[in-house]
């Protein structure tokens, strides 16, 4: 190991320079886990089910990666994917990962784009889709994809409707995962993911901790949950006179 500051422009310091993980050792294959359940939506009891199995299986999972429906082209696409992992690993889960290795390398699942209508004038404003607008939506309150029951919708074309929108704005509020709209707007607009980075002059703050740096970001965080989830005046933010 070269002293540090021996090369100039270069400093040496003890570090790990690779990592080597072997295993797991007499494995009997995936265990039945959440998340296997997620993706594994049927089970084919015979050899002859598994087709059908199969294209349940792509059509799900290709409905939440791309926040639409399946279109026939997608699966079409998707099963040649699973016919060829399933010839070349010989089983039915070897067929449904070289599939739902294809869905999450396509653009569509990577991204989240927005097309303009044909024809549109260059400056012209226009309504976006309502499968759009689920996923902005959903990305918004959950920062995840659009549920089943938003995606249907919005393939309805009904969540336009400012009824069905109010309707699902307040459903998705209820939902805990909306927790993440809590934890994004007061860690990123009031700044308190910094917290972790801020240290006081221990000589002014001497009873300072990361007992209270952590109940600085929970005050804050129910403060603003109070006012999302209880329909509250946004100008609660400056002039509410309680707090948690």
């Amino acid at each position: 190991m070269n002293t540090p500051g021996t090369i100039p422009g270069f400093q040496f310091y003890p570090h790990v320079g690779q990592v080597t993980i072997e295993g797991p050792y007499g494995a009997t294959g995936a265990a039945d886990t959440p998340s296997r359940r997620k993706i594994f939506v049927c089970r084919p009891a015979t050899a002859r089910d598994e087709g059908t199995c199969a294209r349940v299986i792509i059509s799900t999972l290709a409905k939440h990666a791309f926040r639409r429906p399946a279109t026939p082209a997608d699966l079409e696409l998707l099963n040649e994917f699973y016919l060829a992992g399933r010839k070349e690993g010989g089983s039915f889960d070897q067929g449904i990962e070289a599939a739902l290795q294809r869905i999450l390398a396509d653009p569509e699942f990577v991204y989240r784009g927005e097309s303009e209508p044909a024809g549109l004038a260059v400056g012209k404003s226009y309504r976006i889709s309502d499968l759009a607008l689920a996923s902005r939506l959903s990305f918004f309150l959950w920062s995840s994809i659009p549920d089943d029951e938003l995606i249907d919708l919005a393939a309805q074309g009904k969540l336009k409707d400012p009824a069905v929108l109010e309707q699902q704005v307040k459903r998705m509020l209820k939902d805990p995962r909306s927790s993440a709209l809590i934890d994004n707007f007061t860690g990123q607009w009031l700044g308190v993911r910094s917290l972790k980075a801020s240290e006081p002059v221990v000589n002014l703050f001497p009873d300072f901790d990361d007992n209270l740096r952590d109940a600085f970001q929970r005050e804050t965080e129910l403060f603003f949950g109070s006012i999302v989830r209880e329909d509250r005046s946004v100008l609660d933010l400056l002039t509410a006179d309680y707090t948690f």
